[in-house]
């Protein structure tokens, strides 16, 4: 076993000193890493519909528009409303966290460590 992993696993092993119940760690847990999960979808859609939009000009060779001027309109709409939730989805990470430290309850510093 790696050192990493090594480390991890013995972080592990030790008992969580934490005076919040087990099922409300492990909602503050469920919460943050969906929140987590949530946010990567949010970036990846938020880095395609800024794409569309900077392509709304760019034609074909056949001097058809790369993308319809009503997917256009839309992408910008839905840009609106994913930044919109990327902004709650990292407020509600903040959140965990803070009560996380508060309650003594371990989380991941990084995606790596999932």
């Amino acid at each position: 076993m790696n050192t990493a992993n090594h480390a991890a696993f013995a972080d592990l092993s030790r008992p969580l000193l934490s005076p919040l119940p087990l099922r409300e760690r492990e909602r503050l847990a469920g919460a943050w890493r969906i929140a987590s999960q949530d946010i990567a979808d949010d970036i990846r859609f938020i880095r395609q519909y800024l794409k569309v939009i900077a392509e709304k000009e760019e034609r074909l060779s056949t001097g058809r528009l790369v993308h319809g001027r009503a997917y256009v309109e839309a992408c910008a709409a839905w840009l609106a409303e994913t930044v919109a939730r990327y902004l709650r989805n990292l407020r509600l990470i903040s959140e965990c966290e803070s009560a996380m430290i508060a309650a003594g309850v371990r989380f991941a510093m990084s995606s790596d460590a999932w």
